[in-house]
């Protein structure tokens, strides 16, 4: 499970990392702390939203202060919603990328969300990083079992042995869909409410982490739900793409 960090910055993260990988760092970032008026208030880390540039800017600073990560140290990605995932090994922005692989510590991963749930991979024995945004069309033009297959054959990782991190992102139970979106989802993954199909986005990539041969016990998941708590947490289901963004952060630390 994962914890709320009370501080000024609105921060969540994951204990157990404490325990079995305590070189590595995950950060997500709730609506507390930044500088953004509504509808963005208050920690809006997205751009070309329609908040002020300024306040995004001012978000991100505090963002990277309080976790001690230099700008330079940053790399994001524009998420297309797509499954090409980018191995690097230095900061900046990568155009058409919704993952990252990196064996570089001190090198900080950003993925962008307000719905889509964030899914870290790490491996301890072999030092290797993914972050993975993972929202409905990525996820089913198959970006996590890119990732593991990346993960198996480049790094040889044994998989069985790596650990998983998703982070917040839509509930089942905010997330009806038609029946064209559902159809191309396993039954397992679609929950029938009312006589209207709604997916479970969340067991869907847990399910295709223990295909690709993970351990369920090395799942670690965060409960929250994007569209439930709009007191902590962006929606973009829920606002009617009306809001801010959030950030999850891994970085293996130096």
């Amino acid at each position: 499970m994962d914890e709320t960090t009370r501080s000024r910055i609105g921060l969540g993260h994951f204990p157990v990392l404490g325990l079995i990988a305590p070189e590595l760092d995950v950060h997500y970032t709730m609506r507390a702390g930044g500088v953004s008026d509504h509808p963005f208030d208050s920690l809006n880390l997205g751009e070309g939203l329609g908040d002020r540039p300024g306040n995004v800017r001012e978000n991100r600073r505090r963002v990277l202060t309080s976790l001690h990560i230099p700008l330079s140290r940053l790399a994001r990605a524009d998420q297309v919603h797509g499954s090409r995932i980018a191995v690097v090994n230095r900061g900046g922005l990568y155009r058409g990328t919704d993952g990252f692989i990196t064996k570089t510590r001190g090198l900080a991963l950003a993925i962008s969300t307000a719905d889509c749930h964030p899914l870290v991979i790490y491996s301890p024995p072999e030092k290797v990083l993914a972050a993975l945004h993972v929202g409905r069309r990525g996820a089913k033009l198959g970006i996590i079992p890119r990732a593991i297959s990346l993960l198996t054959t480049k790094y040889r990782v044994k998989i069985d042995l790596a650990i998983a991190l998703l982070g917040p992102g839509i509930c089942r139970r905010c997330y009806p869909v038609n029946a064209r979106i559902a159809s191309g989802f396993p039954e397992t993954s679609i929950h029938v409410r009312d006589g209207t199909p709604h997916l479970d986005l969340r067991r869907f990539c847990i399910g295709e982490l223990i295909a690709g041969g993970m351990q369920r016990r090395n799942i670690h998941v965060s409960r929250h739900c994007n569209s439930c708590e709009p007191e902590h947490f962006f929606s973009h289901r829920r606002y009617a793409g009306r809001t801010g963004r959030h950030w999850t952060l891994a970085v293996m630390r130096a």
